[in-house]
């Protein structure tokens, strides 16, 4: 194993520099999970789902998003085109996005690694509205969603294809509302299981590996976005405002 991870050909398909690309893709991937989440409450028109529109990232991504939902009242009945919103009680939602993403990181070497990338993901959402007495305090989404991206990570002579086949259960995941005060959930946890396909090469030489990785982010975010991140035996930060991975012990 030492001789493998020294010379520069295995070096590309090293645990270490896979798993830098990984935790690009996953903190772009959860981050944007939340978005969807956010943007499934806009949708279906729940009071209070305005969210910041101003923050900056490290990514960019350009997705054409599906959306069907069904409603459900406190007696788990169908509330008929989601009105009135007073009846609302559950929000099933099922989503598709299908697009493109883009960004960049640097890895253990200090070298810059820019990629980009095709995206086809599912959400099945169930949100669920939390009150006290008649004042709606948080929401809480259950959900299961499913990836099959494919991404390229360049810099210097090597480039990294990297497709993914990625499980997210999402787990209680919790805001207080309005969403305007409250950006980032105050508890549950997203686990991603990924499992990943590497070619790459170097000076026309090819390198090819298959991996699974597992991914978990515990909340509560702090005021700034930032979550705990575990991936196999390391602990990180993921900021949920730039969706960029960094100090992983």
């Amino acid at each position: 194993m030492a001789c493998e991870s020294t010379t520069p050909s295995s070096s590309l398909v090293s645990d270490d520099a896979i798993e830098a690309d990984v935790l690009a893709s996953a903190g772009e991937a959860i981050a944007s999970a939340l978005e969807s989440m956010a943007g499934n409450e806009a949708a279906s028109s729940l009071p209070g789902s305005n969210v910041r529109t101003d923050l900056p990232s490290l990514t960019t991504s350009s997705l054409d998003v599906e959306r069907s939902r069904t409603c459900y009242d406190a007696n788990g009945d169908v509330v008929n085109g989601c009105s009135p919103l007073s009846a609302v009680r559950k929000v099933v939602t099922a989503l598709t996005l299908d697009g493109s993403r883009s960004g960049s990181h640097t890895n253990s070497n200090d070298v810059t690694v820019n990629w980009s990338g095709a995206v086809h993901r599912t959400l099945d959402d169930t949100l669920v509205r939390n009150f006290t007495g008649s004042t709606e305090i948080s929401r809480t989404h259950a959900a299961l969603a499913t990836g099959h991206d494919t991404s390229t990570f360049s810099g210097e002579s090597f480039s990294r294809v990297i497709s993914e086949a990625t499980i997210d259960s999402v787990n209680a995941v919790t805001w207080n509302v309005p969403r305007a005060n409250n950006p980032f959930p105050i508890s549950g946890s997203i686990v991603r299981v990924d499992s990943l396909h590497v070619v790459a090469t170097r000076e026309g030489e090819t390198r090819e590996r298959e991996a699974v990785w597992t991914i978990r982010v515990s909340f509560p975010a702090d005021a700034q976005g930032n979550v705990v991140l575990q991936v196999n035996d390391k602990t990180c930060n993921l900021n949920l405002v730039t969706r960029a991975v960094s100090n992983c012990q």
